[in-house]
């Protein structure tokens, strides 16, 4: 018989855009799969790693759209409708099957150090070895 979980399997995200709707789409995507039953690899590189410093998580940058699309999300954050990036990695935690990424490359160019980033970060790795996961994946995204 096939479950949930068979159905799901494994995601790995390359999430490359720091944009607040991208990051937002890719955790609504892991609390998704997590909740299925499935397991998430999240890399974060370039402008989504300057997502996981200390202080820049649910700033409301919206890369290439109009003004009052950043407007509405603030206007939903504000009124509770709209999680914060922060409450779905909180979220997403605590289903236990979810693994964030920082990508060294991105860090050295960025001039950013480990300790610099907030908690939820399982740990720093380099392009290689998150290709390694992915040969083992179900399902790869670029966002």
């Amino acid at each position: 018989m096939t479950t949930p979980a068979d159905r799901t399997g494994r995601y790995c995200i390359f999430l490359h855009s720091g944009s607040y709707d991208r990051v937002y789409q890719a955790l609504s995507i892991t609390n998704v799969v997590l909740a299925t039953g499935g397991e998430v690899h999240i890399f974060f590189s370039y402008g989504a790693l300057k997502r996981l410093v200390r202080g820049n998580t649910d700033s409301v940058v919206i890369e290439g759209e109009p003004v009052f699309f950043r407007e509405d999300i603030e206007k939903n954050l504000g009124r509770g409708t709209l999680d914060t990036i922060s409450e779905m990695i909180d979220t997403a935690k605590r289903f236990g099957r979810l693994k964030i990424y920082a990508c060294t490359g991105s860090m050295a160019v960025l001039n950013i150090a480990r300790s610099e980033l907030i908690d939820a970060v399982d740990s720093s790795m380099g392009l290689v070895g998150f290709l390694e996961l992915v040969k083992g994946a179900d399902h790869a995204l670029y966002i």
